[in-house]
Parts: C-alpha cells; structure tokens; sequence
C-alpha cells in the first residue's frame, strides 16, 4: 500500500512539473509574438525614415494663377536619388491664414520638375511642403523634414 502511494506522489509532481512547463511555453509564445509585433512596425518607421533622408525636393516657383483668386501653380523639382514617393502634401501661407494640408505631386520621379494648381489662401507668401511614402499597409507616412519656400 505504501509502495502505491509513493507512485502517486511521484505521478503527481511529474503532472505537476509537466504543467509548469507547458504553462511556460506558452507565455514564452504569447511574449514572443507581442515583442515581434513591436520590432517589426519599429524597423518600418526606421525604414521609411532612411527613405526620407534621400528624398531632395526644392520649391523651384510659387505664382498666383491669373484670374483665379487664392490658387497658385506650385513648380517642386526633385534632386537625384531616393525611391519612389508617394506624393507631397503642401500648405500655402499668408500672414494669417493657410490653406490647410493639401496633397499632389503624386507621380515626382527621381529628377523630375513638374508644376500643379493648388487652391489655396488670398495673398500667401509661404508654402512648406513633406514628402510622404506608402507604408506596408497603405497608410500616407509623412517624412519628419519639412521644407518652406517664400515667394
């Protein structure tokens, strides 16, 4: 009789031991995939930002359309390197007022100069413009360099 409780005792902290260990595996899975998650959208952000740094845009000319109150034709020429953009988002300024975030320049290519319309404020002086790229999931992420241009 003794013989069979001492196997029952034995039996019951290896169950136990077992448990443990299989409990241990999983929050080990659970952590691994919470930490995989974190590392994976922080090498996006870092890639992304490795790609704004070789986007060069330059405000070439900002002149008000003629006839047409508040709109501008907008020239941004962009310098050599960099990959593909996915559009620029501008505001024009006047001393107190801007048009708010306006987006355009969709197809800038590498050395390209192109010229669009843009409705903005009467009398503006200032435009900033940020280059933005397409992440993985298709949200716009802004580059964290904004140039100005005053005219």
């Amino acid at each position: 009789m003794r013989r069979t409780m001492e196997n029952k005792r034995g039996l019951s902290a290896i169950v136990a031991t077992l448990i443990i260990i299989l409990l241990v595996l999983v929050a080990v899975g659970i952590i691994w995939v919470v930490v995989r998650n974190v590392i994976q959208e922080g090498s996006e952000q870092i890639s992304i930002t490795t790609k704004c740094l070789d986007v060069s845009l330059e405000a070439v000319s900002v002149v008000p359309v003629v006839g047409e109150a508040g709109n501008y034709s907008v020239t941004l020429k962009r310098a050599a390197g960099g990959e593909e953009i996915g559009g620029v988002k501008i505001t024009l300024f006047n001393e107190t007022d801007n048009s708010g975030v306006l987006e355009g320049f969709l197809v800038l290519g590498v050395l390209a100069t192109e010229t669009e319309e843009f409705e903005g404020v009467t009398n503006a002086n200032k435009l900033e413009y940020t280059a933005f790229f397409i992440d993985a999931s298709g949200t716009e992420v802004p580059c964290a360099q904004t140039n100005s241009h005053s005219f």
